[in-house]
Protein backbone atom coordinates (compact mmCIF):
# COMPACT_ATOMS: atom_id res chain seq x y z
CA UNK A 1 0.00 0.00 0.00
CA UNK A 2 3.14 2.29 0.61
CA UNK A 3 3.71 1.80 -3.32
CA UNK A 4 4.23 4.82 -4.77
CA UNK A 5 3.70 5.27 -9.12
CA UNK A 6 6.95 6.72 -10.36
CA UNK A 7 5.89 8.81 -13.84
CA UNK A 8 7.39 5.69 -15.63
CA UNK A 9 4.88 3.87 -14.78
CA UNK A 10 2.09 6.31 -14.78
CA UNK A 11 3.08 7.02 -18.64
CA UNK A 12 3.29 3.78 -19.63
CA UNK A 13 -0.32 3.38 -18.35
CA UNK A 14 -1.36 6.35 -19.24
CA UNK A 15 0.03 6.47 -22.94
CA UNK A 16 -1.25 2.75 -23.38
CA UNK A 17 -5.19 3.83 -22.81
CA UNK A 18 -5.12 6.98 -24.38
CA UNK A 19 -3.49 5.81 -27.84
CA UNK A 20 -6.24 3.46 -28.48
CA UNK A 21 -8.89 6.15 -27.67
CA UNK A 22 -6.51 8.71 -29.92
CA UNK A 23 -6.24 11.15 -26.91
CA UNK A 24 -2.93 12.00 -28.55
CA UNK A 25 -2.05 15.02 -26.39
CA UNK A 26 -0.18 12.28 -23.66
CA UNK A 27 2.79 12.01 -25.55
CA UNK A 28 3.34 15.64 -26.21
CA UNK A 29 5.12 16.22 -23.49
CA UNK A 30 6.49 12.45 -22.90
CA UNK A 31 10.09 13.03 -22.36
CA UNK A 32 9.63 16.26 -20.37
CA UNK A 33 7.39 14.46 -17.90
CA UNK A 34 9.86 11.19 -17.84
CA UNK A 35 12.99 12.96 -17.23
CA UNK A 36 12.87 12.90 -13.46
CA UNK A 37 11.69 9.32 -13.08
CA UNK A 38 11.22 9.21 -9.20
CA UNK A 39 8.41 12.33 -9.84
CA UNK A 40 4.47 11.77 -10.22
CA UNK A 41 3.39 13.79 -13.28
CA UNK A 42 1.37 17.04 -12.92
CA UNK A 43 -2.32 15.98 -13.70
CA UNK A 44 -4.47 18.85 -14.91
CA UNK A 45 -7.90 18.67 -16.61
CA UNK A 46 -6.75 17.76 -20.00
CA UNK A 47 -5.32 14.64 -18.79
CA UNK A 48 -8.65 13.30 -16.88
CA UNK A 49 -9.90 11.37 -19.92
CA UNK A 50 -7.55 9.46 -20.21
CA UNK A 51 -7.09 8.83 -16.47
CA UNK A 52 -10.51 8.16 -16.69
CA UNK A 53 -9.73 5.44 -18.89
CA UNK A 54 -7.01 3.98 -16.75
CA UNK A 55 -9.20 3.47 -14.01
CA UNK A 56 -12.07 1.95 -15.74
CA UNK A 57 -9.69 -0.46 -17.29
CA UNK A 58 -7.82 -1.28 -14.59
CA UNK A 59 -10.23 -1.34 -12.32
CA UNK A 60 -11.81 -4.06 -14.32
CA UNK A 61 -8.34 -6.20 -15.08
CA UNK A 62 -9.53 -9.17 -12.96
CA UNK A 63 -11.95 -9.45 -16.01
CA UNK A 64 -9.36 -9.13 -18.95
CA UNK A 65 -6.68 -11.39 -20.49
CA UNK A 66 -4.04 -9.72 -17.91
CA UNK A 67 -5.64 -11.33 -14.89
CA UNK A 68 -9.11 -13.52 -15.54
CA UNK A 69 -7.27 -16.88 -14.62
CA UNK A 70 -6.15 -15.42 -11.60
CA UNK A 71 -9.33 -13.86 -9.66
CA UNK A 72 -11.76 -14.56 -12.14
CA UNK A 73 -11.68 -17.86 -13.15
CA UNK A 74 -9.96 -19.21 -10.46
CA UNK A 75 -12.07 -17.71 -7.47
CA UNK A 76 -15.21 -15.96 -8.14
CA UNK A 77 -16.42 -17.71 -11.29
CA UNK A 78 -16.38 -21.77 -9.46
CA UNK A 79 -16.76 -20.43 -6.28
CA UNK A 80 -20.14 -19.12 -7.15
CA UNK A 81 -20.71 -22.33 -9.20
CA UNK A 82 -20.91 -20.94 -12.72
CA UNK A 83 -17.92 -23.16 -13.63
CA UNK A 84 -15.48 -25.93 -13.00
CA UNK A 85 -12.05 -24.28 -12.97
CA UNK A 86 -9.73 -25.90 -15.56
CA UNK A 87 -6.81 -25.22 -12.53
CA UNK A 88 -6.99 -28.65 -10.90
CA UNK A 89 -5.23 -27.19 -7.42
CA UNK A 90 -7.70 -23.66 -7.34
CA UNK A 91 -10.93 -25.73 -8.67
CA UNK A 92 -10.61 -28.10 -5.13
CA UNK A 93 -10.17 -24.90 -2.89
CA UNK A 94 -6.19 -24.14 -2.81
CA UNK A 95 -5.38 -20.70 -2.27
CA UNK A 96 -2.90 -19.05 -4.55
CA UNK A 97 -1.32 -15.67 -2.39
CA UNK A 98 0.61 -14.36 -5.58
CA UNK A 99 -2.47 -14.45 -7.68
CA UNK A 100 -4.68 -12.38 -4.80
CA UNK A 101 -1.36 -10.10 -3.94
CA UNK A 102 -1.73 -9.55 -7.93
CA UNK A 103 -5.14 -8.66 -7.62
CA UNK A 104 -5.61 -6.78 -4.76
CA UNK A 105 -2.37 -4.57 -5.30
CA UNK A 106 -3.87 -4.26 -9.19
CA UNK A 107 -6.57 -1.93 -7.53
CA UNK A 108 -4.46 -0.22 -5.13
CA UNK A 109 -1.91 0.60 -6.57
CA UNK A 110 -3.31 0.47 -10.51
CA UNK A 111 -7.18 2.50 -10.37
CA UNK A 112 -7.39 3.78 -7.54
CA UNK A 113 -4.21 6.56 -7.88
CA UNK A 114 -5.94 7.40 -10.83
CA UNK A 115 -9.36 8.23 -9.21
CA UNK A 116 -7.47 10.56 -6.46
CA UNK A 117 -5.85 11.95 -8.79
CA UNK A 118 -9.16 13.20 -10.97
CA UNK A 119 -10.79 14.33 -7.56
CA UNK A 120 -7.68 15.94 -6.41
CA UNK A 121 -8.16 17.98 -10.21
CA UNK A 122 -12.00 18.30 -9.65
CA UNK A 123 -12.67 18.74 -6.06
CA UNK A 124 -13.87 22.13 -4.82
CA UNK A 125 -16.17 22.91 -7.46
CA UNK A 126 -13.44 22.92 -9.98
CA UNK A 127 -15.63 20.19 -12.01
CA UNK A 128 -18.28 18.48 -10.13
CA UNK A 129 -19.10 16.35 -12.76
CA UNK A 130 -15.24 14.84 -12.80
CA UNK A 131 -15.69 14.37 -9.25
CA UNK A 132 -18.35 13.00 -8.47
CA UNK A 133 -18.82 10.26 -11.37
CA UNK A 134 -14.81 9.29 -10.15
CA UNK A 135 -15.66 9.22 -6.31
CA UNK A 136 -19.24 6.85 -7.88
CA UNK A 137 -16.18 4.34 -9.50
CA UNK A 138 -14.17 4.89 -6.32
CA UNK A 139 -17.12 3.52 -4.28
CA UNK A 140 -17.62 0.28 -7.04
CA UNK A 141 -13.81 -0.59 -6.74
CA UNK A 142 -13.76 -0.80 -2.88
CA UNK A 143 -17.23 -2.32 -2.35
CA UNK A 144 -15.49 -5.03 -4.48
CA UNK A 145 -12.71 -5.52 -2.44
CA UNK A 146 -13.75 -5.00 1.04
CA UNK A 147 -16.36 -8.13 -0.02
CA UNK A 148 -13.49 -10.00 -0.95
CA UNK A 149 -11.50 -9.36 2.28
CA UNK A 150 -13.38 -7.97 4.90
CA UNK A 151 -11.39 -4.80 6.68
CA UNK A 152 -9.18 -2.77 4.03
CA UNK A 153 -8.59 0.50 3.99
CA UNK A 154 -10.91 3.20 2.59
CA UNK A 155 -10.99 6.62 3.40
CA UNK A 156 -7.11 6.79 2.40
CA UNK A 157 -7.53 4.61 -0.10
CA UNK A 158 -3.96 5.20 -2.42
CA UNK A 159 -2.47 8.20 -0.36
CA UNK A 160 0.91 6.73 -0.54
CA UNK A 161 1.40 7.06 3.07
CA UNK A 162 3.83 4.46 4.59
CA UNK A 163 1.24 3.49 6.78
CA UNK A 164 -2.53 3.32 5.37
CA UNK A 165 -5.41 2.45 8.23
CA UNK A 166 -7.54 -0.14 7.67
CA UNK A 167 -11.12 0.42 8.50
CA UNK A 168 -14.22 -2.84 9.52
CA UNK A 169 -16.47 -3.16 6.77
CA UNK A 170 -19.36 -1.98 8.55
CA UNK A 171 -17.60 1.46 8.45
CA UNK A 172 -16.24 1.20 5.31
CA UNK A 173 -20.40 0.11 4.21
CA UNK A 174 -21.53 3.42 6.04
CA UNK A 175 -18.91 5.93 4.20
CA UNK A 176 -20.06 4.02 0.67
CA UNK A 177 -23.38 4.99 1.70
CA UNK A 178 -22.47 8.62 2.34
CA UNK A 179 -20.13 8.87 -0.78
CA UNK A 180 -23.20 7.66 -3.11
CA UNK A 181 -25.10 10.05 -2.12
CA UNK A 182 -23.38 12.99 -1.97
CA UNK A 183 -22.14 12.03 -5.48
CA UNK A 184 -25.64 11.46 -7.15
CA UNK A 185 -26.84 14.76 -4.91
CA UNK A 186 -24.01 16.89 -6.76
CA UNK A 187 -24.81 15.57 -10.15
CA UNK A 188 -28.77 15.97 -10.04
CA UNK A 189 -27.98 19.41 -9.53
CA UNK A 190 -25.53 19.45 -12.35
CA UNK A 191 -28.07 17.43 -14.60
CA UNK A 192 -31.14 19.84 -13.87
CA UNK A 193 -28.77 22.89 -15.47
CA UNK A 194 -27.38 20.76 -18.30
CA UNK A 195 -29.89 17.64 -18.98
CA UNK A 196 -26.77 16.43 -21.78
CA UNK A 197 -23.91 16.96 -19.33
CA UNK A 198 -21.09 14.78 -20.08
CA UNK A 199 -17.82 14.43 -18.96
CA UNK A 200 -14.52 12.46 -19.64
CA UNK A 201 -16.08 11.80 -23.41
CA UNK A 202 -14.27 8.89 -25.36
CA UNK A 203 -11.98 8.70 -22.37
CA UNK A 204 -15.66 6.87 -20.60
CA UNK A 205 -14.83 3.14 -21.91
CA UNK A 206 -18.90 2.46 -20.33
CA UNK A 207 -20.83 5.41 -20.67
CA UNK A 208 -18.76 7.85 -23.77
CA UNK A 209 -19.31 10.42 -20.66
CA UNK A 210 -22.87 10.43 -20.33
CA UNK A 211 -23.82 11.51 -16.42
CA UNK A 212 -27.24 10.55 -16.56
CA UNK A 213 -26.25 6.83 -16.99
CA UNK A 214 -23.35 7.57 -13.51
CA UNK A 215 -26.37 8.47 -11.65
CA UNK A 216 -28.28 5.58 -12.49
CA UNK A 217 -25.51 3.25 -11.62
CA UNK A 218 -24.74 4.65 -8.36
CA UNK A 219 -28.39 4.57 -7.19
CA UNK A 220 -28.51 0.52 -8.57
CA UNK A 221 -24.83 0.21 -6.90
CA UNK A 222 -26.39 1.69 -3.44
CA UNK A 223 -28.99 -0.32 -3.63
CA UNK A 224 -27.32 -3.68 -4.44
CA UNK A 225 -25.35 -2.21 -1.09
CA UNK A 226 -28.59 -2.46 0.66
CA UNK A 227 -29.53 -5.78 0.35
CA UNK A 228 -25.83 -6.85 1.32
CA UNK A 229 -26.51 -5.79 4.62
CA UNK A 230 -30.19 -6.65 5.23
CA UNK A 231 -29.68 -9.54 7.42
CA UNK A 232 -27.00 -7.80 9.53
CA UNK A 233 -28.53 -4.41 9.31
CA UNK A 234 -31.93 -4.66 8.22
CA UNK A 235 -32.86 -1.05 9.43
CA UNK A 236 -29.85 0.69 7.71
CA UNK A 237 -30.46 -1.69 4.87
CA UNK A 238 -34.32 -0.89 4.30
CA UNK A 239 -33.87 3.23 4.61
CA UNK A 240 -30.63 2.97 2.15
CA UNK A 241 -32.67 0.78 -0.22
CA UNK A 242 -35.52 2.97 -0.24
CA UNK A 243 -33.74 6.12 -0.72
CA UNK A 244 -31.64 4.36 -3.81
CA UNK A 245 -34.64 3.65 -5.52
CA UNK A 246 -35.94 6.98 -5.14
CA UNK A 247 -33.41 8.20 -7.59
CA UNK A 248 -33.56 7.22 -11.28
CA UNK A 249 -32.20 3.49 -11.79
CA UNK A 250 -30.82 1.15 -14.33
CA UNK A 251 -34.23 -0.07 -15.58
CA UNK A 252 -33.37 -1.16 -19.45
CA UNK A 253 -30.82 -3.02 -21.01
CA UNK A 254 -29.46 0.37 -22.84
CA UNK A 255 -28.47 1.29 -19.12
CA UNK A 256 -26.14 -1.64 -18.87
CA UNK A 257 -22.49 -1.10 -17.60
CA UNK A 258 -20.73 -2.72 -20.42
CA UNK A 259 -17.17 -1.81 -21.02
CA UNK A 260 -16.22 -1.76 -24.41
CA UNK A 261 -12.42 -3.34 -24.82
CA UNK A 262 -12.58 -2.65 -29.09
CA UNK A 263 -10.54 -0.62 -30.29
CA UNK A 264 -7.66 -1.03 -27.23
CA UNK A 265 -4.11 -1.82 -27.73
CA UNK A 266 -3.57 -4.62 -25.20
CA UNK A 267 -5.94 -7.01 -22.91
CA UNK A 268 -9.53 -7.43 -23.82
CA UNK A 269 -12.35 -9.90 -22.28
CA UNK A 270 -10.36 -12.39 -20.51
CA UNK A 271 -12.99 -15.15 -20.83
CA UNK A 272 -12.40 -15.55 -24.88
CA UNK A 273 -8.96 -16.26 -23.70
CA UNK A 274 -9.90 -19.36 -21.10
CA UNK A 275 -11.64 -21.13 -23.59
CA UNK A 276 -8.36 -22.48 -25.19
CA UNK A 277 -5.94 -22.06 -22.54
CA UNK A 278 -7.53 -22.96 -19.16
CA UNK A 279 -10.56 -25.10 -19.91
CA UNK A 280 -13.29 -23.36 -17.79
CA UNK A 281 -16.43 -25.28 -18.54
CA UNK A 282 -19.69 -25.60 -17.77
CA UNK A 283 -20.95 -26.50 -13.83
CA UNK A 284 -23.27 -29.34 -12.74
CA UNK A 285 -25.35 -26.22 -11.08
CA UNK A 286 -25.43 -24.54 -14.22
CA UNK A 287 -26.41 -27.84 -16.13
CA UNK A 288 -29.08 -28.80 -13.94
CA UNK A 289 -31.20 -25.35 -13.70
CA UNK A 290 -30.63 -24.22 -17.20
CA UNK A 291 -31.53 -27.67 -19.02
CA UNK A 292 -34.23 -28.53 -16.21
CA UNK A 293 -36.02 -24.73 -17.03
CA UNK A 294 -34.75 -25.23 -21.12
CA UNK A 295 -33.60 -21.59 -20.13
CA UNK A 296 -32.87 -19.50 -23.63
CA UNK A 297 -29.88 -18.35 -22.23
CA UNK A 298 -28.15 -21.58 -22.48
CA UNK A 299 -26.64 -21.09 -25.80
CA UNK A 300 -25.52 -17.68 -24.87
CA UNK A 301 -23.99 -19.01 -21.85
CA UNK A 302 -22.16 -22.00 -23.07
CA UNK A 303 -21.48 -23.89 -26.24
CA UNK A 304 -22.96 -27.44 -27.23
CA UNK A 305 -19.74 -30.07 -26.97
CA UNK A 306 -18.19 -30.17 -30.17
CA UNK A 307 -16.63 -33.04 -31.64
CA UNK A 308 -12.90 -33.66 -30.87
CA UNK A 309 -10.74 -37.06 -31.80
CA UNK A 310 -9.60 -37.11 -27.86
CA UNK A 311 -13.20 -38.64 -27.26
CA UNK A 312 -12.55 -41.07 -29.66
CA UNK A 313 -9.66 -42.00 -28.04
CA UNK A 314 -9.65 -45.96 -26.14
CA UNK A 315 -10.33 -45.23 -22.46
CA UNK A 316 -12.47 -42.58 -22.25
CA UNK A 317 -15.59 -43.37 -20.31
CA UNK A 318 -18.54 -44.11 -22.87
CA UNK A 319 -20.87 -42.21 -20.83
CA UNK A 320 -18.50 -39.04 -21.60
CA UNK A 321 -18.85 -39.88 -25.23
CA UNK A 322 -22.23 -39.46 -25.17
CA UNK A 323 -22.05 -35.68 -24.18
CA UNK A 324 -21.16 -35.16 -27.96
CA UNK A 325 -23.98 -32.73 -29.14
CA UNK A 326 -25.42 -31.54 -25.72
CA UNK A 327 -24.72 -29.22 -23.23
CA UNK A 328 -23.16 -30.79 -20.14
CA UNK A 329 -21.59 -29.77 -16.90
CA UNK A 330 -18.83 -31.16 -14.64
CA UNK A 331 -19.07 -31.80 -10.54
CA UNK A 332 -16.92 -28.73 -9.26
CA UNK A 333 -14.15 -30.04 -7.09
CA UNK A 334 -13.64 -33.06 -9.21
CA UNK A 335 -10.17 -35.21 -9.53
CA UNK A 336 -6.87 -34.42 -11.67
CA UNK A 337 -8.61 -37.21 -13.70
CA UNK A 338 -12.35 -36.35 -14.35
CA UNK A 339 -10.76 -32.90 -15.78
CA UNK A 340 -8.85 -34.19 -18.18
CA UNK A 341 -12.45 -34.98 -19.71
CA UNK A 342 -13.25 -31.61 -20.30
CA UNK A 343 -13.36 -32.18 -24.06
CA UNK A 344 -16.66 -33.58 -23.14
CA UNK A 345 -18.25 -30.58 -21.08
CA UNK A 346 -19.33 -27.01 -21.97
CA UNK A 347 -17.30 -24.29 -21.95
CA UNK A 348 -18.43 -20.65 -22.33
CA UNK A 349 -20.58 -19.66 -24.86
CA UNK A 350 -19.94 -18.72 -28.54
CA UNK A 351 -19.33 -14.28 -27.97
CA UNK A 352 -17.09 -16.00 -25.28
CA UNK A 353 -14.68 -17.51 -27.93
CA UNK A 354 -11.12 -17.23 -28.17
CA UNK A 355 -10.85 -14.41 -30.95
CA UNK A 356 -13.29 -12.24 -29.23
CA UNK A 357 -11.03 -10.64 -26.67
CA UNK A 358 -11.72 -7.10 -28.69
CA UNK A 359 -15.28 -7.68 -29.53
CA UNK A 360 -17.12 -9.02 -26.34
CA UNK A 361 -17.39 -6.41 -23.83
CA UNK A 362 -16.67 -6.53 -20.07
CA UNK A 363 -19.76 -7.17 -17.74
CA UNK A 364 -19.93 -4.39 -15.52
CA UNK A 365 -23.02 -4.49 -13.66
CA UNK A 366 -26.51 -5.24 -15.49
CA UNK A 367 -30.20 -3.74 -15.17
CA UNK A 368 -31.86 -6.80 -14.51
CA UNK A 369 -30.00 -6.78 -11.40
CA UNK A 370 -31.91 -3.94 -10.22
CA UNK A 371 -34.92 -5.79 -10.56
CA UNK A 372 -33.79 -8.60 -8.59
CA UNK A 373 -33.10 -6.37 -6.08
CA UNK A 374 -35.85 -4.75 -5.75
CA UNK A 375 -37.94 -8.23 -5.79
CA UNK A 376 -36.45 -9.18 -2.70
CA UNK A 377 -36.61 -5.57 -1.22
CA UNK A 378 -40.23 -5.89 -1.94
CA UNK A 379 -40.06 -9.60 -0.54
CA UNK A 380 -38.69 -8.04 2.90
CA UNK A 381 -41.73 -5.63 3.54
CA UNK A 382 -39.84 -3.21 2.13
CA UNK A 383 -41.79 -0.20 -0.38
CA UNK A 384 -40.02 -0.76 -3.50
CA UNK A 385 -42.89 0.48 -5.50
CA UNK A 386 -44.10 -2.92 -6.66
CA UNK A 387 -44.44 -6.38 -5.55
CA UNK A 388 -41.91 -8.93 -5.13
CA UNK A 389 -43.30 -10.75 -7.87
CA UNK A 390 -43.37 -8.26 -10.26
CA UNK A 391 -40.11 -7.34 -10.01
CA UNK A 392 -39.00 -10.67 -10.11
CA UNK A 393 -40.78 -11.54 -13.53
CA UNK A 394 -39.07 -8.10 -14.94
CA UNK A 395 -35.97 -9.21 -14.24
CA UNK A 396 -36.20 -12.62 -15.53
CA UNK A 397 -37.49 -10.58 -18.61
CA UNK A 398 -34.56 -7.73 -19.14
CA UNK A 399 -31.91 -10.88 -18.36
CA UNK A 400 -33.18 -12.82 -21.08
CA UNK A 401 -33.87 -9.64 -23.46
CA UNK A 402 -29.64 -8.41 -22.29
CA UNK A 403 -28.51 -12.06 -24.09
CA UNK A 404 -31.44 -12.71 -26.72
CA UNK A 405 -31.80 -9.28 -27.90
CA UNK A 406 -34.81 -6.51 -27.69
CA UNK A 407 -36.58 -8.44 -30.54
CA UNK A 408 -36.66 -11.85 -28.60
CA UNK A 409 -39.84 -13.56 -28.84
CA UNK A 410 -42.22 -12.08 -25.79
CA UNK A 411 -44.22 -15.20 -26.28
CA UNK A 412 -41.18 -17.36 -25.16
CA UNK A 413 -40.17 -15.06 -22.25
CA UNK A 414 -44.16 -15.61 -21.17
CA UNK A 415 -43.54 -19.29 -21.62
CA UNK A 416 -40.66 -19.13 -19.38
CA UNK A 417 -41.73 -16.71 -16.94
CA UNK A 418 -44.90 -19.23 -16.21
CA UNK A 419 -43.12 -22.77 -16.46
CA UNK A 420 -43.74 -25.37 -13.75
CA UNK A 421 -40.53 -26.99 -15.01
CA UNK A 422 -37.88 -27.98 -12.35
CA UNK A 423 -34.05 -28.24 -12.64
CA UNK A 424 -33.15 -32.06 -13.64
CA UNK A 425 -30.40 -34.36 -12.79
CA UNK A 426 -27.02 -33.51 -14.68
CA UNK A 427 -25.00 -35.48 -16.61
CA UNK A 428 -21.71 -35.32 -14.52
CA UNK A 429 -20.18 -38.47 -14.24
CA UNK A 430 -18.87 -40.59 -12.47
CA UNK A 431 -20.79 -38.89 -9.50
CA UNK A 432 -24.55 -39.10 -10.57
CA UNK A 433 -26.04 -35.84 -8.24
CA UNK A 434 -29.69 -35.18 -8.07
CA UNK A 435 -31.65 -31.93 -9.45
CA UNK A 436 -29.89 -28.92 -7.72
CA UNK A 437 -33.27 -28.25 -6.19
CA UNK A 438 -37.06 -28.62 -6.77
CA UNK A 439 -38.09 -25.04 -7.42
CA UNK A 440 -39.96 -24.09 -10.97
CA UNK A 441 -39.46 -20.82 -12.61
CA UNK A 442 -43.44 -19.76 -11.64
CA UNK A 443 -43.60 -17.64 -8.67
CA UNK A 444 -44.84 -19.86 -6.15
CA UNK A 445 -47.73 -18.81 -3.34
CA UNK A 446 -44.85 -20.32 -0.49
CA UNK A 447 -42.28 -17.28 0.71
CA UNK A 448 -39.57 -19.25 1.59
CA UNK A 449 -39.97 -20.67 -1.97
CA UNK A 450 -40.30 -17.18 -3.67
CA UNK A 451 -36.84 -16.01 -1.66
CA UNK A 452 -34.92 -19.34 -2.79
CA UNK A 453 -36.51 -18.33 -6.74
CA UNK A 454 -35.46 -14.63 -6.24
CA UNK A 455 -32.13 -15.79 -5.43
CA UNK A 456 -31.65 -18.79 -7.93
CA UNK A 457 -32.86 -16.26 -10.91
CA UNK A 458 -30.69 -13.20 -9.68
CA UNK A 459 -27.67 -15.66 -10.15
CA UNK A 460 -28.52 -17.06 -13.18
CA UNK A 461 -28.76 -12.91 -14.40
CA UNK A 462 -26.01 -12.03 -12.76
CA UNK A 463 -23.66 -14.55 -15.15
CA UNK A 464 -20.93 -14.02 -16.33
CA UNK A 465 -20.36 -11.27 -12.58
CA UNK A 466 -18.94 -14.29 -10.81
CA UNK A 467 -17.61 -11.59 -7.61
CA UNK A 468 -20.75 -10.71 -7.27
CA UNK A 469 -22.98 -13.97 -7.76
CA UNK A 470 -20.04 -15.14 -5.19
CA UNK A 471 -21.36 -12.88 -2.76
CA UNK A 472 -24.72 -13.26 -2.85
CA UNK A 473 -24.20 -16.90 -2.58
CA UNK A 474 -22.41 -16.19 0.60
CA UNK A 475 -24.75 -14.23 1.93
CA UNK A 476 -27.81 -16.46 1.06
CA UNK A 477 -26.18 -19.84 0.39
CA UNK A 478 -28.83 -19.71 -2.50
CA UNK A 479 -28.75 -21.02 -5.10
CA UNK A 480 -28.76 -24.43 -3.36
CA UNK A 481 -25.09 -25.52 -5.03
CA UNK A 482 -23.52 -28.71 -4.84
CA UNK A 483 -20.96 -29.50 -2.24
CA UNK A 484 -17.41 -29.35 -3.61
CA UNK A 485 -17.01 -32.70 -3.96
CA UNK A 486 -12.78 -32.57 -2.81
CA UNK A 487 -10.72 -30.36 -1.18
CA UNK A 488 -7.08 -30.29 -0.49
CA UNK A 489 -7.13 -27.03 1.56
CA UNK A 490 -6.72 -28.38 5.01
CA UNK A 491 -9.08 -25.24 5.92
CA UNK A 492 -11.94 -26.12 4.09
CA UNK A 493 -14.11 -29.01 4.30
CA UNK A 494 -17.31 -29.07 1.84
CA UNK A 495 -18.44 -32.54 4.12
CA UNK A 496 -19.30 -30.66 6.29
CA UNK A 497 -20.79 -27.43 4.98
CA UNK A 498 -18.41 -25.00 4.67
CA UNK A 499 -17.32 -23.00 2.14
CA UNK A 500 -14.65 -20.14 1.01
CA UNK A 501 -16.51 -17.04 2.61
CA UNK A 502 -13.44 -14.88 2.25
CA UNK A 503 -9.52 -14.32 0.87
CA UNK A 504 -7.13 -14.45 3.26
CA UNK A 505 -5.05 -11.04 3.40
CA UNK A 506 -2.21 -10.60 1.01
CA UNK A 507 1.89 -11.59 1.69
CA UNK A 508 2.19 -7.94 0.80
CA UNK A 509 0.07 -6.28 3.23
CA UNK A 510 1.30 -8.46 6.09
CA UNK A 511 4.81 -7.48 5.03
CA UNK A 512 4.34 -3.99 4.90
CA UNK A 513 1.48 -3.15 6.90
CA UNK A 514 1.82 -5.93 9.81
CA UNK A 515 0.29 -3.48 12.56
CA UNK A 516 -2.41 -2.96 10.36
CA UNK A 517 -3.36 -6.25 9.60
CA UNK A 518 -3.34 -6.99 13.39
CA UNK A 519 -6.03 -4.45 13.28
CA UNK A 520 -7.49 -5.96 10.24
CA UNK A 521 -8.17 -8.92 12.10
CA UNK A 522 -9.52 -7.79 14.83
CA UNK A 523 -12.15 -6.04 12.84
CA UNK A 524 -12.97 -8.88 11.21
CA UNK A 525 -13.96 -11.02 14.17
CA UNK A 526 -11.90 -14.44 13.50
CA UNK A 527 -8.86 -16.01 11.98
CA UNK A 528 -7.20 -14.58 8.92
CA UNK A 529 -8.93 -17.83 7.17
CA UNK A 530 -10.59 -18.65 4.25
CA UNK A 531 -13.57 -19.99 6.52
CA UNK A 532 -14.24 -16.97 8.66
CA UNK A 533 -17.64 -14.99 7.41
CA UNK A 534 -17.54 -11.48 6.48
CA UNK A 535 -19.47 -8.45 8.67
CA UNK A 536 -22.11 -9.12 6.70
CA UNK A 537 -22.31 -13.02 6.08
CA UNK A 538 -24.36 -13.92 9.26
CA UNK A 539 -24.02 -17.93 8.28
CA UNK A 540 -22.45 -20.52 10.12
CA UNK A 541 -19.76 -21.83 8.07
CA UNK A 542 -20.24 -25.65 8.56
CA UNK A 543 -21.96 -27.95 10.68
Amino acid sequence: MKKQITIRLFMKIFCTVALALSLDSCTDKFTEYNTNKAALMAVGPKELAGLFSNALYSGSNWLTTDNMSRMSSTVAHHFCGYTVCGINNQEQLMMNPGWQNSGFNGIYTGSIPSVNSIMDVSRNGVNIAAFNVALIWKVFLLHRITDLWGPVPYTAAGNGQEEVPYESQKDIYYKMFEDLTSAVTALNTEIQSNPNLNVFGVGDLIYAGNVSKWIRFANTLRLRLAIRISNIDPTKAQKEAEAAIAGSMMEVNTDDALLAVNGLASGGNGMCRMVSFWQDIMSANMESVLKGYNDPRMDEYYIAVPYNSVIDAVGYPAPLKANLGGYHGLANGNTLTEVGYFRSFSSYGPRFKDGNQLVTPLNILNSAETYFLKAEGAWRGWNMGGSAQSFYEKGIEISIKQWKGASFSSTTIANYISSTATPIAPDDFPYNDPAMTNIPVKFSSDKTAQYEQIMTQKWLALYPVGFEAWAEYRRTRLPKLYAKKHSINANVNPAVGQIVSRLPYTTDEKNTQPKQIVKAVEMLGGPDLETTPLWWDVNKNGN
